[in-house]
């Protein structure tokens, strides 16, 4: 074989798993059996994906085994083995794969198999579950393993230094726990004596005070301290100097250089005292910590996928185990070894590899046959430091190895890959630009705004109008918190939004209502029973036939879904799941703990997700948008000072706020030259994280950073507005059709005005999907129908009070209902708006269809040769609301063929109508 040792590095769409599918085809027709090739992945779909693609291959090459054409195809693919060696080579091949035993895995599942094997060396039952750590449950076991001492340590950690709260601590416990096998005592317990360095250092300062004042005959504001905290608050300004006389305000005062030098050491030698006193009693902490971990697997007979990998090192590194014997055992069945997305390996799996990832470089199996070493990844693509990756691993990993580097993209269209391109080039180390290869131009879009949501609300509403489908546009944020906050705001606008986590069963539509319903079932308050219509889009009804809490949940659910029509998979699947609950509280207080996810033909909508989880895939269009805050980094709270080859832990420094850390920075080299390190990898961080973002679109991709947002992540990389292509041009349209929210516009394109019904029909669309304040849309709902009932029926203030108390009362107060009352009365006495009445005949809360789908006009006015509309907004004056206008008016304008004016009724404060011109 001519590349036994290979290292490929694939940019991100450059056809990588293409490249191994061949390489373990290539080993096949070598000689190798399928059970001797071990292939890693890092996620089941990734595995199952890879399996699926050498079958597929395997079979193709079988059926085309008498194609000349065809083998040759295979023979560019595999190397130097001849075309007739292939076709002699075809049929043994295709039966051993179908009968021999495929290693096919992902990383976690390959140490599974090898902890179950070696289980009883490491105190772990054979039948240990996998799963997610119960934070509550461990934080509980936690607290109560503290003793007097680590008491005091929580305290002092928590509450006196007032530097972080328990949760924080904790994580700051789990962020350690993916180091911990790298981590020796050595690095917590420090031989450092405590000394008076806090009476040294404010003698010393008191020294340049008294020479401040005998010259000047008075203080300076920067000496005026009394305790070494405000001395430390103080000198922040002139501590950083070389000589205290560059200090502007200290510029002609003599003073004694050996007070400023005394002063610098002590102050110095206060930052490594506080530094060694934190680690030591956090060390403590961070064992007990441990130890509640180690009880919570034991008493539910489970394991993490870390707590796994944890136990195979122990098992090989760490215990009188021979090591030899096990890889002399899988020396006789492995003899090749290829690993995907290698940038991913963590310095824990890779000291578990490493053993037999030598062994074979060494050349020299037990049976002396061909072995080999194949692992592809992308350094730019390394976004896992947080939890124990290492981009150094990957050099680490190539020495003895040949490389290559895979530059074409087969993913994305033309202008995003020139774009990512001409973004990264020059700001990602060793960045070699791609080569599009496919025909198609795409479409890129930066765009700087001040309202980040607002605007990529009306990005998703202007494809949705093109014809995109819904569950062809996904949105990349940086943090979970985002996926929520931005799924709530696109929700309340009446779009239909799968958040991430919401791959997660619970998260399915069908399933939340049938968990409001239980809500309901549980407490009997009225909101859950209104959420649960609301999410199935239904009119509102009586569910008092099916309150009978004496039976199971899956009984009580069955008949529900029954009558609602409640039959998608994802459903049936929590039905199954409630069968495990003997009561309605055992299953909602389990709710949130539920793993099982939303079964894949169910899954439908806008899709929100992280890039941390976007990762490995790719999506037809993408919206990427901006942060609003620096993102918490719990790791921030310590960080590692690495060794020369980038991996091994030296030394653990405590990271200050950003005034102590200058001041450390300026007393102490190798605190600098470490915090500097740690900057500069946070950096590389962001940048990996960017392009993992800028990477995932096929056809479209639209940027949105924050004007306002002086954290924009966008910053590092320097990102200006600017426009690739044309959108509608590089859309895929389907035949689904969208529900359009209300406040959505749409383009001009022939349709005809109908009468479908009154606001009350309306709302049904829009409820679909709705999820959040339920006043918001109670105001909103009780708005138009007044506007309505005024205008048509000129119904009094008082019987109509009486209507909106009956129909909205439940949500809303008395005190506003008048509010809403003396709005509408207002934009009635308006004389604008009167002259506007004046004009024409007056229609209320007019649908009409556009292009299949619902639109609605508050206010239309018409004659012969003009159309008014009028639209209600119950908030603040905003550029959205205005272009939504100018839409309608254009549409409007197609549909009547006449001239349209438009305008806005602002409903706060003293309200106010704007024309939109």
């Amino acid at each position: 074989m001519d590349k036994a040792l290979l290292c490929v590095s694939a940019s991100a769409g450059s056809g990588k798993t293409y490249k191994l599918v061949w390489r373990y085809i290539e080993l096949l027709f070598l000689g190798a059996k399928p059970s001797s090739i071990l292939t890693l992945t890092f996620t089941k779909k990734a595995a199952k994906e890879m399996q699926e693609r050498i079958i597929k291959e395997i079979q193709s090459i079988y059926c085309h085994r008498n194609d000349n054409e065809f083998i040759k195809k295979v023979e560019s693919n595999i190397g130097r083995i001849k075309s007739e060696r292939i076709q002699e080579r075809i049929p043994f091949i295709y039966q051993s794969f179908l009968t021999e035993d495929l290693k096919i895995t992902t990383i976690d599942a390959f140490f599974q198999k090898i902890l179950r094997g070696l289980c009883w060396y490491v105190g772990v039952e054979y039948d240990f579950k996998i799963g997610q750590d119960d934070i509550d449950a461990i934080t509980e076991i936690f607290l109560k393993l503290l003793g007097n001492e680590t008491f005091e340590d929580v305290l002092e950690l928590c509450y006196e230094r007032r530097e972080q709260r328990l949760q924080s601590l904790l994580s700051l416990c789990e962020f350690l726990d993916f180091f911990k096998e790298m981590l020796d005592e050595s690095l917590f317990i420090s031989s450092l004596l405590k000394s008076d360095c806090k009476q040294q250092a404010l003698a010393y300062a008191r020294g340049i005070k008294e020479s401040y004042y005998t010259q000047k005959g008075e203080i300076h504001p920067q000496l005026q301290f009394e305790d070494f905290s405000t001395l430390l608050s103080k000198c922040e300004t002139w501590i950083l100097k070389e000589d205290l006389r560059e200090y502007r305000g200290f510029s002609k005062i003599l003073f004694n250089d050996a007070d400023f030098i005394g002063l610098k050491k002590a102050i110095s030698r206060f930052f490594l005292e506080d530094e060694a006193l934190y680690l030591q009693k956090f060390y403590r902490v961070f064992k007990v910590y441990l130890q509640a971990k180690a009880q919570f697997y034991q008493e539910n007979n489970l394991l993490s996928f870390n707590a796994v990998s944890s136990k195979v090192y122990k098992l090989l590194c760490k215990e009188n185990f021979s090591k030899d014997f096990l890889y002399f055992r899988l020396d006789s069945v492995i003899s090749h070894l290829l690993i995907d997305e290698f940038q991913d390996t963590s310095i824990l799996q890779y000291e578990i590899l490493k053993p037999l990832i030598e062994e074979i470089k060494a050349g020299i199996g037990s049976r002396q046959f061909l072995r080999s070493f194949f692992y592809v990844g992308d350094i730019k693509q390394s976004i896992y430091r947080f939890r124990g990756g290492n981009p150094e691993l990957f050099k680490i990993a190539s020495k003895q190895m040949q490389q290559e580097n895979m530059t074409n993209n087969y993913r994305s269209a033309r202008h995003i890959v020139e774009f990512v391109n001409d973004t990264f080039l020059g700001k990602i180390e060793g960045f070699i630009p791609q080569v599009p290869m496919i025909e198609k131009e795409g479409y890129v879009r930066v765009c700087g705004c001040e309202d980040l949501e607002e605007r990529v609300y009306l990005s998703i509403v202007k494809m949705l109008e093109y014809g995109v489908n819904p569950s062809d546009i996904t949105l990349l944020v940086f943090d979970n918190k985002s996926v929520v906050e931005l799924a709530i705001f696109l929700q309340e606008r009446g779009l239909r939004v799968v958040m991430d986590t919401s791959a997660k069963l619970i998260f399915h539509n069908e399933v939340r209502a049938l968990i409001e319903f239980l809500k309901f079932l549980e407490a009997k308050n009225p909101l859950f029973e209104k959420e649960f219509f609301m999410l199935l889009g239904l009119r509102e009804q009586s569910l008092e036939e099916f309150l009978k809490p004496t039976k199971s949940p899956a009984a009580i659910l069955l008949p529900i879904m029954q009558k609602f029509g409640i039959a998608s998979l994802s459903a049936k699947r929590f039905l199954e799941v409630a069968l495990k609950f003997s009561s309605v509280k055992e299953l909602l207080d389990g709710i949130e703990t539920l793993q099982e996810e939303i079964v894949s033909s169910d899954f439908f909508g806008i899709r929100i997700m992280t890039i941390h989880k976007s990762k490995g895939l790719e999506f037809e269009n993408v919206l990427v948008v901006d942060r609003k805050s620096l993102k918490n980094v719990v790791s921030k709270r310590l960080f590692f000072d690495f060794g020369a080859d980038g991996v091994s832990i030296k030394r653990i420094f405590k990271y200050d706020n950003h005034k102590r850390s200058a001041i450390r920075m300026s007393l102490e080299p190798l605190y600098k030259e470490a915090l500097l390190k740690e900057k500069e990898l946070t950096k590389k961080d962001l940048k990996n994280q960017l392009y993992v973002a800028l990477t995932r679109a096929k056809g479209t991709m639209q940027i949105f950073y924050g004007l306002k947002n002086a954290q924009s992540a966008f910053g590092e990389i320097g990102l200006r507005d600017e426009e690739r292509g044309e959108l509608m041009r590089s859309l895929e349209i389907s035949d689904f059709k969208a529900v359009i929210p209300e406040t959505s516009f749409e383009y001009p394109h022939p349709a005809m005005l109908e009468n479908l019904g009154r606001q009350e029909q309306m709302q049904v669309a829009q409820k679909e999907a709705l999820q959040g304040d339920i006043q918001s849309l109670s105001f909103g709902v009780a708005l138009h129908f007044v506007m309505e009932q005024k205008l048509k029926n000129h119904l009094e203030d008082s019987l109509l009070l009486e209507i909106l108390r009956n129909k909205e009362g439940f949500y809303l107060s008395q005190k506003t209902l008048q509010e809403i009352l003396n709005k509408c009365n207002l934009l009635l006495k308006n004389h604008q708006f009167n002259e506007i009445l004046q004009k024409g005949s007056v229609k209320c809360e007019l649908p009409f269809l556009s292009n299949g789908r619902q639109k609605r006009l508050d206010l239309l006015v018409e004659n012969e040769k003009e159309a008014f509309i009028v639209d209600y907004k119950s908030g603040q004056p905003k550029s959205a609301y205005e272009i939504q206008m100018r839409e309608y008016m254009q549409s409007i304008k197609v549909i009547l063929k006449k001239q349209v004016y438009g305008y806005i009724f602002y409903t706060e404060d003293s309200g106010k109508l704007v024309e939109i011109v």
